[in-house]
């Protein structure tokens, strides 16, 4: 078994899609069950938005349960941009498991992420110039990227500008050392081989957006574009629970057009990051009961642990579905739709609802 501990939930389900399309059994869990079959086991920590020690402490109980089982080795998941309590959960790792040192590389070149002369840059623009600098919860005042990290003489972050850098490094992977990062450096540890795509049918498809960065980079209009109905919650539901009204509005139209997008928006005069996201996928929710054939999808790891905590989901089987970036889920043990769930620093792959591996049944498109 291949072990990987994400900080949050659409990172564990990112590299379980990258290990489902590379011939790997996967599973994403949000408690730690070694009794799996998996072959590779995604386990969403929930850690980036703890205190450096509540991570710290969290992590390191995860990790010697991961090591008590033996797994082939383990791969630290971060954010590629290194939001949250990245040197801490590295260092618990290292401790709880013995590994010695970190190989770190949260550059995703294949995305335009990339470090140059310890500074990360995105598609060229310094870190610190996107819109990465406004976050709301962890705001990227430095490019740098060992200001970002802090310092530790057990993790190495060395310069990475293409994808064949990648590649290199994971082919010179010490079996003492911790790999640690993004997506482009686990899907060259992993290795296997590409898979076709499972294709399956849907009929309906609700987006939730909770992402700040998601929203803040253009994501109501690139979905407008391919066929869906935006609607941004009321700020009046951030504190009470939408009115039977709203709900049935909005399935009518998730009924009638197939394709929804509810999203938290900019408010005016935002509350926290938690409440706007309990309250998004709350109503989320409440639109999604007893709808058939509906996929939902999401984008940002708060908004997925979110949803999946409101409704009681633990485990849940990744299908191959060829689509970079997102994991493709199914409920283990009870009836749920599909779940697509992606990184909200990300946009959705081009054309991904369009020329759609799972069919939409009668949809109606706006181009």
């Amino acid at each position: 078994m291949i072990a990987v501990l994400a900080d949050d939930f659409s990172g564990a389900a990112e590299l379980a899609g990258i290990a489902a399309m590379r011939g790997f059994g996967a599973e994403v869990q949000t408690v730690f069950d070694p009794a799996s079959t998996a072959e590779v086991i995604a386990v969403d920590c929930d850690s980036r938005g703890l205190s450096e020690e509540l991570a710290a402490e969290r992590v390191t109980a995860i990790a010697k349960a991961v090591a008590a089982s033996a797994p082939e080795w383990i791969y630290k998941k971060t954010d590629s941009v290194l939001r949250g309590n990245v040197r801490m959960e590295i260092e618990a790792i290292l401790g709880a498991t013995g590994l010695r040192k970190c190989l770190f590389i949260p550059a995703n070149p294949s995305k335009g992420r990339v470090i140059r002369g310890g500074e990360y840059f995105i598609n060229g623009v310094p870190l610190d110039q996107t819109v990465f600098a406004s976050d709301p919860d962890h705001p990227r005042r430095t490019s740098v990227v060992r200001e970002l990290l802090g310092m530790s003489n057990r993790i190495e972050c060395p310069d990475v500008v293409s994808v064949d850098e990648v590649r290199g490094f994971a082919m010179q992977m010490n079996p003492l050392w911790l790999a640690a990062g993004g997506a482009d450096f686990f899907d060259q540890r992993i290795g296997g081989r590409d898979l076709a795509a499972m294709p399956g049918v849907v009929e309906r498809t609700l987006l939730v957006c909770g992402s700040h960065a998601a929203w803040e980079s253009g994501r109501a209009a690139q979905m407008e574009a391919q066929g869906f109905v935006v609607k941004v919650l009321p700020v009046a539901f951030f504190d009470a629970v939408p009115t039977s009204d709203w709900v049935a509005e909005m399935r009518q139209i998730l009924l009638t057009q197939n394709r929804l997008m509810l999203a938290i928006g900019s408010p005016e005069t935002p509350r926290s990051t938690e409440v706007m996201t309990t309250a998004v996928v709350a109503a989320a929710a409440a639109v999604a009961k007893g709808v058939r054939g509906l996929r939902l999808a999401m984008e940002g790891g708060a908004t997925a642990i979110a949803l999946m905590r409101h409704c009681g989901w633990t485990r849940f089987e990744v299908q191959r579905a060829g689509l970079t970036g997102v994991g493709v889920l199914r409920v283990i043990g009870g009836e749920a739709p599909v779940l697509w769930v992606k990184p909200g620093s990300y946009p959705w792959p081009d054309g991904v609802f369009v020329a759609d591996p799972c069919v939409e049944k009668g949809a109606k498109l706006r181009n």
